[in-house]
């Protein structure tokens, strides 16, 4: 799993320090904390800045998909909204700041499927670095991510609107994890709604 994840972080970067530095891509995102996989009770709302560069408009193409990749450097403030509580023993902040770096794959329709709307799904593993360690949940012990340094991995589906496809709007899950690499890896997950300009 850990060569995996290496493997995937790595397979755009030479693409990425040839690529253009003015930005193709500008979004904004808001999430939700969610527990698929454990009893966690957390309410944690994500807020998102982001800029894109297109690494490549065909890496491969059939008669009806094209695949697709570009490289995503975010800002993010992870924001508790617990009720606040005199209880000294609770671990885990209550405000995080993030910045992550990923190359992304996506999966298109070769050509417009209604009007000048085109579906598509992004697919990415990258690095994220988190100002705290550990983050506020109900349970005393607060999330433990077992470090600042974190793998950022996401599906979102979407859709791209208008003529000539200037806006995006997405949804999907964002993972946030050492992949094992430190013996504490709770993680965390969002479902994150995302807007986004071409220009």
């Amino acid at each position: 799993m850990k060569q995996a994840l290496s493997l995937a972080v790595l397979a755009l970067l030479p693409s990425i320090t040839n690529a253009d530095w003015q930005p193709d891509k500008i979004s904004l995102a808001y999430g939700q904390s969610i527990a698929p996989f454990t009893d966690r009770q957390a309410e944690i709302n994500q807020y998102r800045l982001a800029l894109a560069w297109n690494l490549s408009d065909a890496l491969w193409s059939s008669e009806s998909i094209l695949l697709q990749s570009y490289a995503e450097l975010a800002l993010g403030h992870w924001k508790s909204t617990l009720s606040p509580t005199e209880d000294s023993r609770r671990i885990g902040a209550d405000s995080v700041k993030q910045i992550s770096l990923s190359p992304i794959f996506r999966f298109t329709s070769n050509g417009p499927l209604i009007g000048e709307t085109s579906p598509f799904l992004d697919l990415g593993v990258g690095v994220s670095y988190q100002s705290e360690k550990d983050i506020e949940q109900q349970h005393l012990s607060g999330i433990n991510m077992g470090g600042h340094w974190q793998f950022e991995t996401r599906a979102m589906v979407g859709l791209t609107l208008g003529e000539d496809n200037p806006f995006e709007v997405s949804y999907g899950w964002m993972h946030y994890s050492n992949a094992n690499l430190n013996s504490d890896n709770e993680g965390l997950d969002f479902q994150t709604l995302q807007l986004a300009y071409r220009f």
